[in-house]
């Protein structure tokens, strides 16, 4: 944690130096993600970041694969799965040519694309009973 002095004397929490973010609960040191991602063989380079405000807050990975292999963001996933648990599995892996980089060498987090928006992956189903139209009003309302 990152603190200063302020002229009253009293200490000012300024947030953290590291990497760890809060995500649904779960504490989560971002290297350790980054660390296990490249630890897969057709991963060049890899880093991750946590999207979203507080209560919809969730992880991104941005990788970069090695020479002619073509990386598939639900295998990835599943190999994470073995090593990780699954509130340290990234729910979106965005495949770049290269990670941004500053001008010191290091990677420009800022500079990161924006990932897709998730698909929700289902299709709308029209209310069928009395109750099930019923419900959908109440919902449509809220």
């Amino acid at each position: 944690d990152r603190v200063r002095y302020r002229e009253d004397g009293r200490l000012e929490y300024l947030g953290r130096v590291d990497f760890q973010v809060k995500v649904r609960g779960f504490r989560i040191e971002l290297g350790e993600v980054e660390a296990a991602l490249r630890r897969i063989v057709a991963i060049k380079d890899a880093v991750v970041v946590a999207k979203g405000e507080a209560a919809d807050k969730r992880l991104v990975a941005y990788v970069v694969a090695k020479a002619g292999v073509t990386l598939e963001a639900e295998a990835l996933k599943t190999q994470l799965r073995q090593g990780l648990p699954e509130y340290m599995v990234p729910g979106t892996v965005v495949v770049l040519d290269a990670l941004p980089l500053n001008a010191n060498g290091k990677v420009d987090r800022k500079a990161l694309p924006e990932p897709e928006a998730p698909q929700s992956g289902s299709t709308y189903l029209a209310p069928r009973t009395q109750t099930e139209a019923k419900l959908a009003a109440i919902w449509a309302e809220v």
